[in-house]
């Protein structure tokens, strides 16, 4: 970067100053509603927590982490998760420590059921994601690669007929996974 010194005051063309402050590369992580395990987050709709985390093994015998999730309906109107953001094939991720990420899922039907059924005010549904690595991995590997973050991600989007707004920028749910509340 290139000074210019006036008067023993420094000074730096703006043009540079501002090449110098712009982030290499990437993106900065997705500004969501976060919190850790047993925390309740709220998004002005709906109300989310991470109750269990656990590796596991499916029916057949591929090994992968179990994320269980409590979503509550925090409105006061009838609403389905898919009427106010939460699709069924929308972003859910695990992300580790390394930096990799996992988003193969098992059991995708079965949340899109969830998402379609109708939840009354007030009233909730748990679901267990199943996430399994890209590549396989056994048991024991699995186990020892312990996920950092998980990401729910809700579109800021709202069928008309619902009455509640999004109280946040970006109401998408993030969950550290190392602490506990």
């Amino acid at each position: 970067m290139n000074t210019v010194v006036i008067g023993g005051v420094t000074y730096v063309k703006l043009a540079e100053l501002k090449t110098a402050l712009t982030a290499q590369g990437g993106a900065n992580a997705k500004a969501s509603v976060s919190g850790c395990i047993n925390e309740w987050l709220f998004n002005g709709i709906w109300r989310m927590r991470v109750t269990k985390v656990q590796p596991f093994v499916d029916r057949s015998n591929s090994a992968g982490w179990g994320v269980t999730v409590e979503i509550k309906n925090g409105t006061n109107q009838t609403l389905k998760l898919d009427d106010a953001g939460v699709i069924y094939d929308g972003a859910i991720t695990l992300s580790f420590p390394d930096g990799n990420s996992w988003a193969k899922m098992d059991g995708r039907s079965a949340w899109q059921d969830k998402t379609y059924a109708a939840m009354p005010q007030g009233s909730g549904t748990v679901y267990e994601f199943q996430l399994f690595p890209e590549s396989g991995m056994d048991k024991a590997a699995v186990a020892a690669y312990a996920p950092q973050k998980f990401l729910l991600d809700v579109a800021k989007q709202k069928d008309d007929y619902v009455k509640a707004s999004f109280s946040v920028p970006d109401p998408s749910f993030r969950v550290d996974l190392t602490c506990k509340k």
